[in-house]
């Protein structure tokens, strides 16, 4: 069930945790404990209505009621470490980003539009890496998903082989060279009928990315031939491919030409060759959590301890619970399969459920972020540093500017002076009706402040007057 984009399950909804379907198993569970229901319900019929009296001990329920308990709180425990593990990755592929980001867009120095152009079109590979990510992780594979089409457009198009599909997928790729074409391209396969083969290149232009857009069941469909057996297309086979890593190649590459250029510090060199390997190895750990499940024969045993138990169950309560049996095994298959089910629903975190990751908010908040981080120039510090606005002393109510034009010696002479606790509340006091002053009247500066002549101690007194001094020459 899509998300709806833009918010959480949690805050969307008005109606109370307990009354909520949105964001359950239920859906997918309710069938399983209606057969549960029914199974329990012949069973109270054939023990109120046949000779067969089934009064057996609770010693099964006990024991296996612990023994699938156990199960399922590990499986619940390694579902969430996955998610977790998930989210922490997105996180730090965030921070990556971020770094990388701000290394390109400050500490790259541009001397020309040229430098420019190259720094905000590496900045745009770093917002196409975030989309490329999702897009791989939900095994929709191609470059011309809307929300990075524009950002990739550009390049040039490589078939990386991926990594969250098993390599023996990709054994209909020919390997002897008299099956690829002098331009590079497969051969229509020699097994097909002749009209499929005569077909076959319309049926190329029409898959290829650039004959339209991807739409979001592409790879479903992909998949559907691959389950029904029927011979693929070339196209099938190369589409899948690595953009994230190729990605990484154009970053890389760019980091290189700074440095030979000489227009990146070693220090800040090192740190985007490291967010570049950090951001790599991120995409490994998604690839890691993506093709890494849990163990088959764990989950199906899992499912057989389950089973057994809730079918045990009504032999073991009909005796003492009559009809009130049939809702207390189905309470119970509603709790074991419920949370059965949500280990599986949290197991890959990277699909567009529910519950989970929001990866297009995730990939959204990163495309704000750089952009709103370079629509305006990089920061000069002595734009902000030397504002009238900035204050930088705690013991002078002058500004950054009015302080650059004392001497050294004076501006350590007022950093060395102490200011009572008392005198310290009252230029607080009066520095906000100062600044409100100036606020209504529009004012520069305006005249001193009587908290200025107010120190303790002669220091203080002797630096005063020299600023006197200065705002006269003013």
């Amino acid at each position: 069930m899509p998300r709806k984009y833009g918010t959480t399950v949690h805050v969307s909804s008005r109606w109370p945790l307990m009354l909520r379907l949105k964001g359950t198993v239920i859906l997918q569970i309710w069938w399983q404990v209606m057969l549960v229901g029914i199974y329990s319900a012949v069973v109270y019929v054939i023990s109120r209505y046949t000779g067969w009296k089934m009064g057996y001990s609770l010693n099964l329920v006990s024991v296996m009621g612990m023994v699938v308990s156990l199960l399922l709180v590990f499986r619940t425990n390694t579902a969430y470490d996955r998610y977790w593990e998930g989210r922490r990755l997105w996180s730090q592929m965030t921070l990556c980003i971020r770094n990388l980001t701000r290394g390109i867009w400050v500490c790259v120095a541009e001397s020309e539009t040229r430098d420019l152009l190259e720094k905000k079109s590496a900045i745009n590979l770093l917002i196409a890496f975030s989309f490329a990510t999702k897009h791989y992780l939900r095994e929709e594979y191609g470059y011309n998903y809307d929300d990075m089409v524009d950002l990739l457009s550009h390049i040039p198009k490589y078939s990386i082989p991926t990594s969250t599909q098993p390599m023996d997928w990709r054994v209909d790729i020919p390997t002897d060279l008299e099956s690829i074409s002098p331009a590079g391209h497969l051969q229509p396969p020699q097994n097909l009928p002749q009209n499929q083969q005569q077909n076959q290149p319309s049926q190329l232009s029409s898959l290829s990315p650039a004959g339209g857009r991807v739409s979001g069941t592409f790879a479903q469909g992909l998949r559907g031939r691959r389950a029904s057996r029927q011979q693929a297309l070339a196209f099938d086979f190369l589409t899948p491919t690595n953009i994230p890593v190729e990605l990484s190649y154009y970053i890389g590459s760019y980091i290189k030409s700074c440095s030979n250029k000489g227009k990146l510090d070693p220090a800040t060199l090192t740190m985007m060759n490291n967010a570049l390997v950090s951001l790599v190895d991120c995409l490994t750990g998604f690839e890691r959590i993506l093709r890494t499940p849990i163990p088959l024969a764990y989950s199906i045993h899992l499912h057989h301890a389950t089973w057994i138990y809730l079918l045990a169950l009504p032999f073991q309560l009909v005796a003492n619970m009559g009809g009130l049996m049939i809702l207390a095994t189905m309470l119970a298959a509603f709790t074991l399969l419920g949370i059965l089910g949500i280990g599986y629903e949290i197991e890959n975190p990277f699909n567009d459920d529910y519950n989970d990751l929001p990866l297009d908010d995730f990939c959204k908040v990163i495309q704000a972020e750089v952009d709103t981080m370079v629509a305006t120039r990089a920061p000069v510090p002595s734009d902000w540093i030397f504002s009238e606005n900035n204050y930088p002393l705690a013991q002078s109510d002058l500004s950054a500017k009015e302080l650059s034009e004392l001497t050294l010696e004076q501006v350590h002479e007022i950093m060395a002076s102490d200011i009572p606790p008392h005198l310290a509340e009252e230029r607080e006091q009066a520095r906000r009706s100062f600044q409100y002053t100036r606020a209504v009247t529009g004012n520069g500066r305006g005249t001193a402040t009587g908290a200025d002549t107010t120190t303790s101690g002669t220091t203080l007194t002797k630096v005063n007057s020299n600023i006197s001094s200065v705002r006269e020459k003013k």
